[in-house]
């Protein structure tokens, strides 16, 4: 043998070679594959329309006592679902709410929740939060057309 680092160095070079051929046709062949959270979040976000609640003939109001609150909307027209959130701060500035959705009958030309209480309630039996001196209301409405969109409305008590 001449040389043995020329016979190790040739080993090395049939052994290398392949792989990086292999590696480099694989490496242009493959295609980036759609990757759906790539997509800008403008694409994913659904656009939500202000609404007037004027619009609606939304009433919030609270009951005598000021423990529950309820509301009503008087014109349904176009609606076909509405989900709400109503929040507050009890005392000690502690945030509590409640959700709900109402699914809107197309005969129906208003909707109303019943009273909806500002604590908690079990077996009957009601503790109702402390301080509260305002409940907010946030509507996501949701028409016919698959447009969503969006009312407020605050209640000081």
């Amino acid at each position: 043998m001449k040389n043995p680092y020329l016979v190790a160095f040739g080993i090395i070079l049939i052994i290398v070679i392949p792989f990086g051929v292999f590696f480099a046709i694989n490496r242009t062949q493959k295609s980036p594959l759609p990757n759906s959270s790539s997509q800008s979040s403008e694409d994913t976000q659904e656009e939500i329309l202000p609404l007037n609640p004027d619009e609606l003939n939304l009433i919030f109001e609270a009951r005598r006592d000021k423990k529950a609150v309820k509301f009503s909307i008087g014109n349904t027209k176009g609606i076909t679902s509405i989900e709400y959130e109503i929040s507050y701060l009890a005392d000690g500035e502690i945030p509590r709410g409640a959700i709900g959705q109402i699914e809107v009958n197309p005969s129906e030309r208003s909707v109303a929740t019943n009273y909806i209480d500002l604590g908690t309630c079990s077996s009957g039996r009601c503790k109702y939060d402390e301080g509260v001196t305002s409940v907010k209301l946030i509507l996501k409405i949701i028409k016919t057309d698959g447009k969503i969109y969006s009312a407020e409305k605050e209640l000081e008590l």
